[in-house]
């Protein structure tokens, strides 16, 4: 099955989330069709490979979600601690002004 190559799917929506969605589709479609040769609708698996193949990428998707989120916790933390910082800063009482002062 082809795409026909003049299809631009930013111009599908007025949502660029929704037209990169699209796009996403599109590009996994021809991907699948290169890797496998036919499509969703033409292949026959047995209903029980389909729910496996999904439990095996909804596991994945848990990691990639938990991996994100331990990134993001670690970025609000340094976060909290530059703002600390640079409130010290602004407030004249960073800790290295205390240690000149007291030398």
């Amino acid at each position: 099955m082809a795409v026909n190559p003049e299809f631009n799917p930013g111009d599908i929506t007025d949502d660029p989330i929704v037209n990169d969605v699209i796009k996403k589709t599109i590009d996994r479609h021809i991907q699948g069709m290169e890797k496998f040769g036919k499509t969703m609708s033409d292949n026959k698996r047995p209903m029980s490979e389909w729910v496996d193949e999904t439990i095996e990428e909804l596991l994945d998707a848990v990691h990639y979600l938990t991996k994100m989120k331990s990134i993001y916790q670690q970025f609000d933390s340094d976060s909290d601690k530059v703002k600390a910082a640079l409130k010290s800063l602004q407030e004249g009482t960073s800790t290295n002004d205390k240690t000149e002062t007291q030398s």
